[in-house]
């Protein structure tokens, strides 16, 4: 039941859009300056150790990708459209349901890293600055990586205290997050040939993916590192995960504009088409197996 929530938020957002009820600009403040930097600030300090890992690799190959897309394609919102990945809020609900805690640790720690890289550099990319250090320091995400840090030694008290907002602001993430691309929608129109022109950029962005979670898988065994080499059907799961609902929210806070809801949204539609079917047969293999 899980796996529906996302489409349940974004159904809710469409509605709110409907009766001209727009809050799309405050849901975007809270979510990069609240409860984005709350989560990671939770999990960098509880979690470290058994993410450190997956959140370097996934900041490097998301970084990678940008520079390549954004020198081939020359526009901001395509190329994170390509690079930055729905892992938090459709990725986490889907995996949780589908493969458990590791799938849960797998994915916060890919959606921290892969959340710095786009709220900093790809925030720098959409507000036209050249790359400043200073600048991506003082980033609501790179703050909250920092601000992390410094509460491991303190890391149980942290999961003790913090526990609840961490829920609450997880709940937030995802809510207000779908919502917000709910409301785009609702001013667009969506169309079956629109649906046909986003296969091919999916299609290409899976191939990639693939290619990326099978070197990351083969070099995960090669220096024992269980966590990612004992669950390739959790990291698989990336190649099928639609534009990260959060380039919208990035969009309207840095440009005023929604152009990314569209590939967003058929992408999205694509993507719980193919995650079904993945979940079928992950779940009938279980059965037969």
């Amino acid at each position: 039941m899980s796996i529906f929530f996302p489409l349940i938020y974004l159904f809710a957002g469409w509605l709110v859009g409907k009766i001209a009820l727009d809050f799309k600009t405050t849901a975007s403040w809270v979510l990069t300056r609240i409860a984005i930097p709350v989560v990671i600030i939770f999990n960098i300090s509880t979690r470290f150790g058994s993410m450190s890992t997956i959140i370097v690799a996934t900041a490097m190959c998301m970084l990678a990708m940008l520079v390549v897309c954004q020198r081939i394609m020359r526009d901001p919102v395509k190329s994170l459209c390509f690079s930055y990945l729905n892992i938090g809020w459709l990725g986490l609900p889907v995996a949780s349901a589908l493969f458990g805690n590791d799938a849960s640790t797998i994915i916060i720690a890919a959606y921290v890293g892969s959340s710095i890289v786009g709220n900093s550099v790809g925030a720098g990319m959409l507000s036209g600055s050249r790359f400043n250090l200073l600048k991506l320091v003082q980033t609501p995400p790179v703050l909250a990586l920092f601000a992390g840090a410094m509460l491991i030694p303190f890391g149980q008290n942290v999961s003790r205290w913090g526990t609840e907002l961490y829920s609450v602001s997880k709940f937030m993430m995802s809510f207000l997050g779908m919502a917000v691309l709910g409301i785009w929608l609702s001013k667009i129109r969506l169309s079956a040939s629109g649906l046909l022109r986003e296969i091919k950029p999916f299609l290409l962005k899976s191939v990639v993916m693939a290619v990326l979670v099978s070197l990351l898988l083969l070099l995960a065994s090669s220096l024992d590192v269980r966590l990612i080499a004992e669950n390739p059907a959790t990291l698989y799961l990336f190649c099928l995960l639609p534009p990260a609902a959060n380039i919208i929210v990035l969009e309207t806070h840095y440009l005023g504009t929604g152009k990314s809801a569209r590939p967003i949204t058929c992408g999205t539609c694509i993507s719980i088409i193919a995650i079904s079917l993945y979940a079928a047969v992950i779940l009938g293999f279980r059965a037969w197996w």
